[in-house]
């Protein structure tokens, strides 16, 4: 896969949006992407780890994902065990196709960032990111996949929601331990899956 334009380099731009470029460059671990125009190789896909029924991931209740908006997903209320909001939720496409980017209070000077994203089939998503695991939430089969880097642990949980469709919800934490981290976006993945109408 590669990108169709270069991505910012995490820091570059300034610190509220590093944490989403670092998400982003997470994504697309294991696939082809342009950053500054050096174009950085596809990564050995091993057979991954999973759960899954054979031919595809659990899928509980289909839902569609026709004519919602990302920035839907998630509100204050589900992001409030992170912290308030700092600005209102923004669609951040040029990052992440159908994402939206919530800024939230912490406690640190920068905040924290939850993406929230309308996203790829679940299966991709899982060969692309091949050092994942998989959890099922509300019977959905979810890909995880976390990374620290530098002071910052990135993790991805990617919700199958239809057999072409998943829900992503990805958030960056410094000095993150990926168990605590992933308590904190099981609830957020619930909330997103429960707003898409059913199939």
């Amino acid at each position: 896969m590669r990108r169709s334009h270069p991505l910012p380099l995490p820091g570059v731009t300034g610190s509220r949006t590093a944490p989403l470029v670092a998400l982003a460059l997470l994504l697309t671990a294991g696939c082809s992407y342009t950053i500054n125009g050096t174009a950085v190789p596809d990564a050995p896909v091993a057979p991954p780890t999973t759960t899954s029924a054979p031919g595809g991931p659990q899928i509980a209740r289909p839902r569609t994902v026709v004519g919602v908006e990302p920035c839907g997903l998630l509100t204050a209320d589900d992001l409030k065990s992170i912290g308030p909001l700092k600005k209102e939720p923004a669609r951040k496409d040029d990052v992440i196709q159908e994402s939206c980017q919530y800024l939230l209070d912490d406690g640190s000077t920068a905040g924290r960032t939850v993406v929230a994203a309308l996203y790829q089939k679940y299966e991709q998503v899982r060969s692309r990111q091949s050092k994942g695991h998989e959890l099922v939430v509300e019977g959905h089969s979810t890909w995880v996949y976390c990374e620290p880097g530098g002071t910052e642990t990135a993790c991805t949980a990617t919700l199958a929601v239809n057999t072409n469709r998943s829900v992503l919800v990805a958030m960056a934490q410094p000095g993150g331990a990926e168990e605590q981290m992933l308590a904190v976006m099981r609830p957020l993945l619930k909330a997103a899956l429960n707003r898409l109408p059913a199939a």
